[in-house]
């Protein structure tokens, strides 16, 4: 089946996803990702941050060893810039493979990284 010019007109989006950066504990603008969501909730459509925490291919020596891909120190940061953005935007956040491999153990470090941030004076 092809379109014509006017089938293919620009539709409203299903949702948005705004992606801050391909793997979690690499770093990201929060003026970038703030940016991002401010142009994607102009449209009304659903909106959400998705990223992923296991971009990088290390092998099974991460699940053997039982090691995160990045510090948890990292963590830390990059998810307290994501809990600002999703409590100022009101929008969800999703996180894929916690830690690198997505284990449980490292889905249960993810949560209380969250919890500790959560439970900060300052996060109110």
């Amino acid at each position: 089946m092809s379109l014509n010019l006017d089938q293919m007109a620009i539709r409203e989006p299903l949702c948005h996803i705004v992606t801050p950066i391909g793997m979690l504990g690499y770093g990201f603008s929060t003026s970038d990702l703030e940016n991002g969501l401010e142009i994607a909730l102009r449209s009304g459509s659903p909106t959400a941050i998705i990223l992923d925490s296991g971009s990088t291919d290390s092998g099974p020596a991460k699940l053997a060893l039982g090691s995160m891909t990045c510090p948890r120190s990292v963590y830390q940061r990059d998810l307290r810039q994501l809990i600002c953005a999703v409590k100022k935007y009101r929008v969800p956040l999703l996180i894929s493979s916690a830690g690198g491999d997505g284990s449980d153990a490292h889905v249960k470090e993810f949560l209380d990284i969250i919890r500790e941030i959560l439970d900060a004076p300052d996060q109110g």
